[in-house]
């Protein structure tokens, strides 16, 4: 699974935005997710580290694959505020080519065991934790 591009996209084209049908959570959100719905979104989502909110969707974006730099062709590599988070084409990209992001750049939100979002992800979704576990490590490295 993945997203692909239907026609060209020019590089700096936004390909995605927040917006208020997204879910942007904070603990006590979160909290009130039943347990299927937890594990769609750690499963999908991300920390917006900046506003200390986890955001998640149901629009296709949550099949996004990843990819390492410098290969990966969408991101935005800094954190805008909440309501201007976005990701942009990185390069030109093709048509029928998969979109694809460098998560290593977000991927230690809410990883580390006192962040709220640790225990959550221990309980619905370890895998993805195991995961952005890995991200980390090489991002460390780097």
């Amino acid at each position: 699974m993945g997203i692909f591009a239907r026609q060209a996209i020019a590089a700096g084209t936004r390909l995605w935005e927040y917006d208020e049908t997204m879910r942007a959570c904070d603990e006590a959100a979160f909290e009130r997710l039943t347990p299927r719905e937890r594990r769609f979104a750690l499963h999908g989502g991300y920390l917006h580290k900046p506003s200390d909110r986890f955001l998640w969707y149901t629009d296709g974006m949550q099949f996004m694959n990843h990819r390492r730099s410098p290969d990966a062709n969408a991101g935005l590599g800094r954190w805008p505020d909440l309501s201007e988070d976005h990701t942009t084409a990185l390069r030109d990209i093709a048509a029928g080519e998969e979109l694809t992001e460098d998560y290593t750049f977000w991927s230690d939100g809410g990883i580390a065991p006192d962040h709220w979002l640790n225990r959550f992800y221990l309980a619905h979704c370890p895998e993805h934790l195991a995961f952005l576990h890995q991200l980390e490590s090489i991002r460390q490295a780097a």
